[in-house]
């Protein structure tokens, strides 16, 4: 008789990690900052990610949960921080990364979206790569402006 797989239902749950958790879950989401960050230009190194974590100076989500085929993952992570400029608070979404978009995209911004009003942030502010300009629209994103980039 064959064994037939049984197929978990997908749930994703946006965790906000507080800053004495950080070295707790920083095995989980080590290797998914050091990957965005080789995208980004070089302006920090997962060490330098981490201690803005554990300073409270940035926040860190994890989109983690199951789908079809994987249990109790890490999908996505997304690390803020609200800056404080002379009319207003905004948060800026700094790094956002992770696998299969479509299970975790609605509840991380609308998880980011709350932080930031209970927070007193005026505006989203989001460093994110040029397909994200695609699936923003959605949520009412509009592209102002781009940042373009060269080494000199």
């Amino acid at each position: 008789m064959q064994k037939v797989k049984q197929l978990t239902k997908p749930k994703i749950d946006i965790i906000s990690i507080e800053p004495q958790y950080i070295d707790k879950f920083w095995p989980l989401c080590d290797f998914m900052i050091a990957e965005a960050l080789q995208y980004s230009g070089g302006f920090a190194s997962p060490h330098h990610i981490k201690d803005l974590l554990k300073k409270d100076e940035a926040q860190l989500f994890l989109a983690f949960g199951n789908d079809e085929e994987e249990l109790n993952q890490v999908f996505a992570l997304m690390v803020t921080r609200i800056a404080a400029l002379p009319n207003f608070n905004q948060l800026e979404a700094i790094i956002t990364t992770g696998k299969k978009r479509y299970l975790w995209e609605d509840a991380l911004v609308s998880t980011v979206t709350k932080f930031a009003k209970l927070n007193n942030c005026k505006k989203l502010s989001f460093w994110c790569r040029p397909g994200w300009a695609r699936v923003s629209k959605k949520w009412g994103w509009k592209v102002k402006h781009i940042q373009m980039e060269r080494n000199v």
